[in-house]
């Protein structure tokens, strides 16, 4: 991996140990097509998907007008709460 791709990890909350366990974490849940409708064509080109089975929390400034997080960073996995008991927060 590059310095400069590690790099921007870092910035976004993530150190390189949190990454190699969440990737192995994914690898398992991994899926052809995604599990969901509505992502965006562009967005959906080179995405790999996985089953929604993890529930992660990030912290972040706001949202966009068309519903994408700005100034996002990774806090971490949460196990105490399923994918069901998410909500969209303000």
């Amino acid at each position: 991996e590059s310095s400069a791709a590690s790099d921007v990890y870092k910035r976004q909350g993530f150190t390189d140990r949190m990454l190699r366990d969440l990737l192995a974490r994914l690898a398992t849940l991994r899926v052809e097509s995604a599990p969901l409708d509505g992502v965006p064509a562009l967005d959906a080109s080179d995405a790999l998907w996985v089953e929604p089975e993890l529930v992660g929390e990030v912290e972040f400034a706001n949202w966009t007008p068309d519903g994408v997080l700005r100034h996002s960073r990774w806090r971490g996995l949460r196990p105490d709460k399923t994918p069901a008991e998410v909500v969209v927060e303000a």
